[in-house]
């Protein structure tokens, strides 16, 4: 009894310094006094841009103008950053290059290319560069469909196996001195890749053409005269297809040189950086307009990044600012759709738009790269924006709904009418934006220290370029990260939300939590780990229910925006399953023996169950004090 006791106090104590914490940080404003500037705060990783899920930026520590920013999935976002002053480039965004030449075409490039082919297994050594291939059949890449299929084939392939070798003439190998080279290739079902008989790579289905660069080792393969690339592809059911080809390099802009990082800043809502060019300093602010708070922007697809220039001397310069999206490389080759609407020139990838002002933007579509350009000049005080937007197309469904996203819960709005909304007002929003990251970053660093605020203000953008804003059907706010519900990672979120004040998407995170145990469909006494996997919500993800720990953090979560309101009603619409989980805490406290041995921690059950009933207490002390008011 005495252990149990022990375990409860340390437990309770817990909750009470934690509790302390959060109402501390919550509690805190900002100081009257102004100060000249903000404290700078540099984290080693932090989301650049947040438009999407699908289309957030992230950094690693300074390196913009070293190396492309990244999707959160880990591919690089293929955006190219120019200033050129007085004819002469300096890269302030991205690595050296992403444009690729062939050394041998697809044959989506071309009209097709010649090859040896086998539909059996030819024996040892085939893939080798040295092999007689002369009872080879010949014919003409790709292979797979030759009618009727979305991808140009030219020979007839229906086996389950095909082996491929493809001859290439090189003149002079020194080409690839200081170049990256490429494989690309585009397969259905599985490929197996060589190079004069050293393999290159292995891998499964892909309906877009994929591109992996060759290793220092697999280049030093290469010789004068003639070499091999050789594939194995197998077809595991359906329409087979191959396609393969050797790309290099094309160092467009070698004579760009990195610009001088001066400054960089990384606030809650933007992220500055100050470059000198020469004799010309650019200002590029990276701005997530939906984390206003001055408009209803939440869930907003689309970003965008001023720049502005400057010289010290008053000399005048003649400054162009360049971007250059790669789009083959981020999404196969798509037609580009290129228009002017309401002194926008617009640009339209696949699920991408890009927008710069009409009047002032030069534009061109060379080698599947969007090319957008603009003279800085006293016309247009030497700034301008450039405005980012992405459409995801799944529709969130969610029991036997399509539900739309927030922004667009009518189903009437365009994204390039939010861009247009955006660009027309985007000095303002920046003001807007420049406000908040004021406050907020006052507060982080009075709250604690730097460390703090480098956890603290880069969270932000963090959550919203995770989460999807979701409308339900009796217009309740759905905040969805990948994983659907997911009570642990709301859990973990929460502080951030409660820092800022957040209470919104705070209930965003729980409201699909508490209408899917609400749902006639659900009857166990706890609630579910998560609900799904976006865009459908189904069935928990995760195997072990993780019962305890979901209970007491949606207890725990739902005192939280009580006390932070002030106001009952929120728990008091759930009031019956916070009482069904509370009441399945308790009775799991009392069937449970612990042994006395190990360490408590947070993921304790037994710090759990009590940390969780410590929060349903509290909501009953709450409710009283709500109905004496």
């Amino acid at each position: 009894m005495e252990i149990r006791t022990y375990i409860s106090l340390v437990a309770t104590w817990r909750m009470i310094i934690i509790l302390g914490i959060i109402s501390l940080v919550y509690a805190c404003s900002c100081p009257d006094e102004k100060i000249s500037h903000l404290s700078a705060i540099a984290p080693s990783r932090h989301t650049l841009l947040a438009v999407t899920p699908s289309l957030s930026l992230q950094l690693t520590g300074d390196t913009l103008n070293k190396s492309y920013p990244q999707l959160r999935t880990g591919k690089v976002f293929p955006i190219t950053g120019l200033l050129r002053v007085d004819g002469k480039a300096y890269r302030f965004m991205g690595g050296d290059s992403l444009r690729i030449s062939p050394l041998a075409s697809l044959s989506e490039d071309t009209v097709g290319w010649t090859g040896k082919y086998s539909f059996l297994f030819p024996g040892k050594g085939w893939e080798q560069r040295v092999y007689d291939d002369s009872w080879w059949s010949e014919g003409k890449g790709a292979f797979g469909p030759v009618k009727g299929y979305y991808y140009p084939a030219h020979t007839l392939w229906g086996a389950e196996n095909i082996y491929v070798r493809r001859h290439i003439k090189v003149d002079n190998k020194e080409v690839f001195k200081n170049h990256k080279v490429y494989a690309r290739y585009v397969c259905d079902d599985q490929i197996k890749l060589f190079c004069n008989g050293g393999f290159l790579l292995e891998n499964g289905f892909t309906h877009l053409t994929k591109c992996q660069r060759l290793t220092d080792g697999a280049i030093s393969q290469i010789v004068d005269g003639d070499n091999v690339l050789a594939a194995y592809c197998r077809n595991t059911g359906g329409a087979g297809l191959l396609d393969f080809g050797l790309y290099i390099e094309n160092k467009t802009y070698a004579d760009a040189k990195p610009a001088t990082l001066k400054k960089m800043n990384v606030q809650a809502t933007q992220t500055q950086f100050i470059f000198q060019c020469g004799e010309v300093k650019l200002q590029i602010d990276f701005v997530s307009p939906s984390l206003s708070e001055r408009w209803d922007m939440t869930g907003w697809p689309v970003g965008f990044l001023t720049y502005q220039v400057r010289t010290k001397s008053g000399k005048e310069h003649t400054v162009e600012v360049l971007f250059d999206v790669d789009t083959e490389w981020m999404f196969g080759k798509r037609e580009i759709d290129s228009w002017i609407e309401q002194d926008w020139r617009f640009v339209k990838s696949d699920s991408l738009y890009l927008a710069m002002a009409a009047d002032e933007t030069t534009f061109s579509y060379e080698d599947n790269h969007v090319i957008l350009s603009q003279k800085l000049c006293a016309e247009n005080e030497n700034r301008g924006v450039l405005l980012l937007g992405y459409e995801e197309g799944k529709t969130f469904q969610y029991s036997g709904e399509s539900l739309r996203p927030l922004w667009n819960k009518d189903g009437t709005r365009e994204i390039k009418e939010l861009m247009m909304s955006v660009g027309n007002r985007y000095q303002e929003l920046k003001a807007e934006c420049s406000k908040l990251d004021y406050r907020w970053n006052i507060k982080a660093f009075q709250v604690g220290n730097k460390a703090f605020a480098e956890q603290m203000l880069p969270a932000y953008r963090n959550f919203i370029s995770s989460h999807r804003f979701i409308s339900s059907s009796d217009n309740k706010l759905f905040c969805l990260g990948d994983t659907l519900g997911n009570v642990r990672e709301a859990y973990e979120n929460f502080p951030t939300l409660l820092f800022f004040n957040r209470t919104d998407w705070m209930k965003g995170l729980l409201n699909p939590v508490f209408a899917y145990c609400e749902d006639i469909h659900w009857v166990k006494k706890y609630p579910p780990y998560d609900i799904g996997l976006y865009p459908i919500a189904s069935k928990q993800v995760k195997l072990e229910d993780c019962a305890v720990e979901a209970a007491a953090n949606m207890l725990m979560m739902t005192t939280a925006i009580v006390e932070a309101e002030q106001d009952f009603d929120y728990a008091g619409m759930h009031w019956e399953q916070l009482g069904m989980w509370a009441d399945y805490l308790q009775k799991k406290m009392k069937k449970e023996t612990y042994p006395i041995t190990g360490l408590l921690n947070e993921n304790d059950e037994r710090v759990k169950c009590v940390l969780g009933l410590a929060a349903y207490r509290k909501l009953i002390q709450l409710n009283k004090e709500s109905l004496k008011r």
